[in-house]
């Protein structure tokens, strides 16, 4: 059979792991991400070459900045994507099947076919593959679990969404 023929089936269930890095990507994307970068790494470079002149004042307001970005953040996060993992886990697994045709989508007995044209997006971030519905839905794909699958998958979604559309695919 050949390889853009293919169907690549998926089932996924989100740890709260992998439920967070999504958090952390999403809350450092864009602009948002810009800010905070150039917050933190302002607040370091100025702790670590104008420490002798900063009042005490000055000095804990940004170790506090430092702190919002790099550890309340994250910590923040984590127990929000531990709460939507408990209640993934009470539900059946999520099922993408990509053909040439469209998308295949599963979970129990609920089904539906999406059409290629109103896939939003897919990105392959670190170690998740990021399929977008539309701005607010999201379906996460480990890369671990498409083993051999990944290059034919690769391939089928760069021949079905335009270039704009596929990021790091």
């Amino acid at each position: 059979m050949e390889e853009s023929k293919k169907r690549f089936s998926f089932t996924t269930k989100p740890t709260a792991k992998e439920l967070w890095k999504f958090s952390m990507l999403y809350a450092n994307k864009g602009f948002r991400g810009i800010v905070n970068l150039i917050l933190v790494g302002g607040s370091i470079f100025l702790l670590l070459t104008r420490w002798s002149s900063l009042e005490v004042f000055q000095r804990l307001l940004l170790v506090f900045i430092i702190f919002l970005f790099v550890i309340w953040q994250p910590a923040m996060l984590y127990p929000k994507a531990l709460r939507q993992a408990k209640e993934l886990e009470k539900q059946p697994p999520l099922v993408l099947e990509f053909a040439e045709e469209g998308v295949e989508v599963s979970q129990g007995s609920e089904g539906g076919h999406i059409e290629w044209e109103d896939i939003s997006r897919i990105e392959i971030v670190g170690d998740m593959v990021i399929v977008y519905g539309d701005r607010a839905h999201a379906s996460l794909i480990p890369r671990s679990s498409m083993g051999a699958n990944e290059d034919g998958f690769r391939k089928l979604v760069r021949d079905k969404l335009p270039k704009a559309r596929c990021k790091g695919v």
